[in-house]
């Protein structure tokens, strides 16, 4: 609950106070690495996907603070992507031979998985490792320095509005993702309507003060439609890889049953995953964020 913000506070103090709190989990779970340095990689690039998606919901406050940190954190994440995307590929693969429909796929997807494993141990250096997780430390120092000096004066009708409008600028842009997926059934457009969805599962956690049960079930929603979306770019990427590199997924066999199993998965979690993004993305984004901004100035 420490993560929700008050609405009887300042609304400046709240988001310092929070976005806080995730850049010191992150810059923790850096330098003590509890679990190896992969995993430290994987718990911080969530902790820094959660305050962007924080600054985007207050970005109206204060548009040059939300630019400049969004590009920061950003970069940072993105510089933490390619030693976390070698593990990815390993974790879909084990999944998707848990998917595979023969006998004769599951074995091959598990050779590929196999294979993986080796490839990721090879790519990722302790040495390089380390290095990467120093600079992220040392950025996540300058994150936490900047959002230190985040001030902005506003009343509650202000804030209610800031918050209304970073609620209905995620909703209209997980509309647009929603219809060109439907459309198009670009991998794009699907990771367009993750982000969005990852978006509004933290977002309904940060307002929960505002109507603690329909947010709280909104949540539960988007977090489930998050993780389908998610296994659903996971495939991506590996098809992205299967197709660059044919040769490190094994001999052609492995690979035809590979991508069988991945076309075959990714139609199931893409045919899941489009109405629940309908329920849960109303067409009137601008009417769904004025009740939210009503509803937090009742609870401010």
């Amino acid at each position: 609950m420490s993560l929700i913000l008050k609405a009887d506070k300042p609304l400046d103090s709240e988001v310092r106070r929070v976005a806080s709190r995730y850049l010191v989990r992150a810059r923790t779970v850096l330098e003590e690495r509890p679990d190896g340095p992969h995993e430290a990689i994987h718990t911080a690039r969530k902790q820094f996907k959660r305050v962007r998606s924080l600054y985007r919901l207050i970005a109206t406050a204060d548009r040059v603070f939300q630019k400049r940190e969004n590009e920061r954190i950003g970069a940072l994440g993105r510089h933490l992507r390619e030693s976390r995307d070698a593990t990815s590929l390993v974790e879909t693969a084990h999944r998707l031979a848990d998917a595979a429909s023969t006998a004769e796929e599951r074995m091959a997807v598990n050779r590929v998985h196999q294979r993986l494993v080796a490839r990721r141990d090879s790519v990722a250096s302790a040495a390089a490792t380390d290095d990467l997780i120093k600079e992220a430390i040392a950025i996540c120092a300058d994150a936490l320095d900047a959002v230190d000096h985040f001030r902005f004066d506003a009343g509650p009708k202000r804030c209610a509005g800031i918050l209304g409008e970073g609620w209905r600028r995620t909703g209209k842009k997980a509309a647009l993702a929603l219809r060109q997926a439907a459309d198009t059934g670009a991998a794009d457009s699907f990771h367009s309507l993750r982000k969005r969805t990852q978006d509004r599962w933290v977002h309904c956690h940060f307002l929960a003060q505002a109507w603690p049960a329909a947010l709280s079930s909104a949540r539960r929603h988007a977090k489930h439609l998050a993780a389908l979306l998610g296994e659903n770019q996971d495939i991506a990427l590996l098809s992205d890889f299967a197709d660059a590199h044919p040769h490190e997924i094994g001999p052609p066999e492995d690979l035809t049953h590979l991508i069988a199993v991945m076309t075959a998965e990714e139609g199931r979690l893409r045919a899941e995953a489009l109405p629940l993004a309908a329920m849960l993305f109303p067409k009137n984004a601008r009417k769904d964020a004025e009740h939210i901004a009503l509803l937090w100035r009742h609870a401010a």
